[in-house]
């Protein structure tokens, strides 16, 4: 149990009260003695308690206070004439109303103190509902941009799948990645590239896939991708690639190097005239 539950579990507002045991009084003695959090939740209930003690409690009415007077002998008797007798006991009506009084007051206080907790808990409740629906709240919406996002991505490779010279070269694996299989699909005219991994072995999270164009046999990056967590199923790359006599696929550290590492090389495939 964390601070948070800890304090709404209710047990704050029985010490006030209280209406705990020696255990659970000694422990929260020590834990506000710990946690600022509690101390501070412990003060509040403690000035609560005695700011409507102080607003609903009743002054006795002028009448019982002269009555009282009355009933006490105040004079000084002669010393050797001095008895001592038992103070008389008001079994008036009026002394009867006047403890009615008390008791109907004191519980009328109780229970407004009562349900003063029962407000406070349950604001604590709302305002923690209220944060996990704001937080759940921020969560779609970036569920909704991110998606939003993937969907102009596929509209856009979806456009460049469609115009005119676009072609489609399969690259297998070799024996370092037998089932490996990455679709290319490129555009020279307007130099845009894009992939479909349908199959690669999953990579350490410091290393990516590298795409290369070979013209001449010089090798042209054509851009980084993650094939063991892809998000969309053709993946644009950022490089633009006006020319190409092959193009291959190695591993490399996360983010690309300039020149390819042959001993990592996995696929290539020539690119038909």
């Amino acid at each position: 149990m964390n601070v948070t539950e800890y304090i709404a579990s209710g047990i704050l507002e029985s010490y006030v009260m209280g209406a705990v045991s020696d255990q659970e009084r000694r422990e929260v003695e020590c834990l506000s003695s710990i946690y600022p959090e509690i101390k501070q939740e412990l003060d509040q209930l403690s000035d609560a308690l005695e700011n409507y003690a102080l607003l609903y409690s009743v002054e006795p009415p002028t009448s019982v206070k002269d009555k009282l007077l009355k009933e006490l002998d105040f004079s000084q008797p002669e010393e050797e004439k001095t008895i001592v007798r038992p103070m008389p006991v008001n079994r008036s009506e009026g002394g009867r109303t006047y403890a009615v009084t008390w008791v109907v007051a004191a519980s009328a206080a109780l229970l407004l103190l009562l349900f003063s907790f029962f407000l406070l808990s349950q604001l604590r409740t709302n305002q923690e509902t209220l944060a996990s629906l704001r937080a759940a709240n921020g969560s779609l919406q970036s569920e909704v941009r991110q998606l939003r996002d993937h969907q102009t991505q596929n509209e856009q490779t979806l456009a460049m799948l469609r115009q005119p010279g676009t072609r489609t070269l399969e690259l297998l694996g070799n024996e370092k990645a037998p089932k490996g299989n990455v679709l290319v699909y490129w555009n020279a005219r307007n130099r845009q590239i894009a992939i479909e991994v349908r199959s690669l072995p999953a990579l350490p999270p410091d290393q990516q896939y590298q795409l290369w164009s070979l013209v001449d046999g010089k090798p042209i990056d054509a851009g980084v991708f993650d094939g063991n967590n892809v998000t969309t199923a053709i993946q644009r790359m950022n490089r633009p690639i006006s020319q190409a006599d092959s193009f291959a696929i190695t591993v490399e550290k996360r983010g690309g190097n300039p020149t390819p590492t042959l001993s990592t090389l996995l696929a290539i495939t020539p690119v038909d005239a």
